[in-house]
């Protein structure tokens, strides 16, 4: 598969993930957190295993296979959700989105000691400059704060984000995308029950529900939760773990200018500056890959499933 269309996918990827900071905001004004992704999950899910049914895509998955897509909807969506809903309540955006950011920086470290993927020089830079230009883009606002519990609430979210990235490249070897995504929202659903009946069921069911917060859920559903990450899996397939996620530092450079489009948020010099070094370091990162015609193996550096 050529580069650019693995860049663009990847890319999209990012786009539709940016769109859920401005379609939460609608959505919270009738959902609580917990209803807003217990829903999505439950979206997903039947719309996956629907197109899979009917355009008999099924993938018979080994109970071994199943158990492990377990363990990967463990860490994304469900612990990477509850680390970072829970965790921005006691931080300032600004400290929760640099703290978020520096996951392509240990995810680098996790597919190296686990993976054994290869880091050189140039991707440590890459990923170097592009965490700098989140930071940028994060100094620009005033508010920097936040408690012990927020911080290390939220390097829950980072670790969990790190062991999704390592664990779903091993199933990438063996099933489609559309497999892999499917079971892992509908174990993400699963993990998510409970919680929603506990905390949110009774707020869900009194609740005025109606289509100015349905429809921005329906489109996280359709856009973030199916679509962006059908793309990402296929990309950590083509490019690895560490490449496609360092492509993440580009959700608060899409953010950026989508709130400036549609919620009218100013943009600074120091965003412009923190923007360019974010794409900088993003380009440096696949300085290497841009110089092939083809992707090497999805099977370089890792090892097989199950050994």
């Amino acid at each position: 598969m050529k580069n650019w269309f693995i860049y663009l996918k990847a890319s999209l990827a990012m786009l539709f993930w940016s769109f859920t900071f401005i379609w939460i905001k609608q959505a919270l004004i009738t959902y609580h957190p917990y209803q807003i992704v217990f829903m999505r999950l439950v979206l997903a899910t039947v719309l996956l295993f629907a197109v899979i049914f009917i355009f008999r895509k099924r993938e018979k998955m080994e109970p071994k296979d199943l158990r492990y897509m377990m363990m990967v909807a463990f860490f994304e969506p469900f612990c990477y959700f509850l680390g970072e809903a829970n965790g921005m309540q006691f931080v300032s955006p600004t400290l929760g989105s640099l703290i978020v950011s520096t996951i392509p920086l240990v995810t680098a470290l996790g597919a190296w000691v686990f993976l054994k993927e290869k880091i050189t020089p140039l991707l440590i830079l890459g990923l170097i400059i592009s965490f700098g230009g989140v930071a940028v883009i994060s100094m620009a606002e005033p508010e920097f704060s936040g408690t012990l519990k927020g911080i290390l609430l939220l390097l829950v979210a980072v670790f969990s984000g790190m062991f999704y990235a390592i664990t779903v490249r091993r199933v990438t070897l063996k099933y489609s995308s559309l497999t892999i995504v499917a079971w892992q929202s509908f174990f993400g659903m699963i993990y998510m029950l409970p919680i929603f009946l506990v905390f949110d069921l009774k707020h869900f069911s009194s609740c005025q529900h109606n289509w100015g917060s349905m429809l921005p859920v329906i489109a996280m559903s359709l856009f973030a939760t199916v679509g962006a990450f059908l793309l990402y899996t296929g990309v950590i397939r083509d490019i690895g773990t560490v490449r496609a996620n360092i492509f993440t530092n580009l959700i608060p450079v899409f953010t950026i200018f989508l709130a400036w489009i549609f919620l009218d948020d100013k943009i600074t010099l120091i965003t412009v500056g923190g923007v360019l070094l974010t794409v900088l370091g993003l380009l440096l990162s696949q300085l290497p890959e841009l110089k092939r015609k083809l992707v090497r193996g999805p099977m370089d550096n890792v090892p097989p499933h199950g050994t």
